[in-house]
């Protein structure tokens, strides 16, 4: 991730490799939904609040489904690491 991006485009990079994570188009959704529920901080963060999936495909993306979380880990180290290295460089 070279310094020349703007944070809003770090964001929506970050974003994208996380949401890749999950095999089908249908979990990528429940993750988008739940991400969406999770960052927004106008509303509690309750799986029925969601408006983009129902609370049982969050559920399910959550409790049943085996996608690769420690990918997600990964995914979100490397970006703070890209974030911290950008800082020491400024």
């Amino acid at each position: 991730m070279s310094t020349s991006q703007i944070p809003g485009e770090r964001v929506r990079i970050l974003a994208d490799e996380f949401l890749a994570i999950p095999a089908t188009p249908y979990q990528q959704r429940s993750l988008g939904a739940a991400l969406a529920l999770f960052l927004d901080t106008a509303t509690k963060t309750a799986l029925h609040r969601a408006e983009l999936v129902s609370k049982s495909a969050l559920s399910r993306l959550l409790n049943e489904y085996t996608w690769d979380t420690a990918q997600g880990w990964t995914v979100l180290q490397h970006a703070q690491w890209d974030a911290l290295l950008s800082a020491a460089r400024r």
